[in-house]
């Protein structure tokens, strides 16, 4: 494998902030996205996405070159529930999914030539598309983007919802309640898969079967639309902002540009070549 492009980006653009992360060997390529924390919780001041990502990242280097989609899941997993006994939180994040260190991911497995996916990361393999999007992250979305539309009408000004999101409130209660369908065992509509030191249900761990590909690229959901080069994917980022920063209209998310960030999320981008 040979790497064509990598990028790694923190929407506060302080890198020490960053809970997306990159890793590539010889036999695995993967984007790790950790998710944006809802709680206040820190260790050794980072926070628990920061710390998931960079979790499943150094585990990733005793993958087994053999290894399936379900064995690579339960190595991750039990990575993130060695740290909760290490910290002594196991009855804390047991109780309060909120509370949980996690983190979504594609992985290529160039043994398998398969591509993996917990959670909602993207990839583009030879221009076809995948991905992984949670039904309830549309569903959130579309609630704070009505919410935001219905204070415009009230009279607040854009610019008073850049400073201050209420729509990113309104639904923070949300945010935090839908970790109780994360890894869920009764499926439904609103349950997802996510790395969090918990069982993943194997409906959860989508496995693709390549044919002979020539080029990969793996990203987090940093990027609203994916293209074939960086280039491409950052000026698409970069017009979305512009046209939309609140990221309600053009590209409904469950969070804005803040004042000073780069982006409404942090970014990883990685495009590789396979001989």
């Amino acid at each position: 494998m040979k790497i064509l492009e990598q990028y790694l980006k923190s929407k506060t653009r302080n890198p020490s902030d960053c809970e997306d992360s990159i890793f590539v060997s010889d036999n695995f390529a993967a984007v790790i996205d950790g998710v944006t924390t809802k709680s206040t919780w820190k260790q050794s001041n980072e926070t628990y996405g920061r710390l998931c990502s960079q979790l499943l990242k150094k585990t990733m280097e005793d993958l087994p070159v053999k290894s399936t989609a379900n064995e690579a899941v339960e190595l991750l997993t039990s990575a993130v529930s060695s740290l909760y006994k290490e910290l002594e939180i196991e009855e804390q994040v047991l109780n309060f999914p909120a509370e949980r260190a996690s983190a979504c991911i594609v992985i290529y497995s160039k043994y398998k030539n398969e591509i993996w996916m917990v959670g909602d990361c993207q990839c583009l393999v030879d221009k076809k598309y995948y991905s992984n999007t949670k039904p309830i992250d549309t569903l959130l979305s579309d609630i704070r983007s009505l919410y935001i539309q219905t204070e415009l009408k009230l009279g607040k000004s854009y610019d008073d919802m850049l400073a201050n999101d209420s729509g990113r409130e309104f639904i923070l209660a949300l945010l935090e309640r839908q970790s109780l369908f994360q890894n869920s065992l009764e499926k439904n509509e609103f349950s997802y898969g996510v790395i969090d030191g918990f069982k993943v249900p194997e409906s959860e761990i989508k496995v693709f079967k390549l044919s002979q590909p020539m080029k990969i690229i793996l990203a987090t959901d940093g990027y609203p639309r994916l293209f074939e080069t960086l280039a491409e994917s950052e000026e698409f980022l970069k017009k979305t902002l512009q046209n939309d920063p609140l990221c309600f209209q053009e590209f409904k998310s469950t969070k804005g540009l803040k004042p000073g960030n780069s982006s409404f999320d942090d970014r990883a981008y990685l495009s590789i070549g396979l001989d």
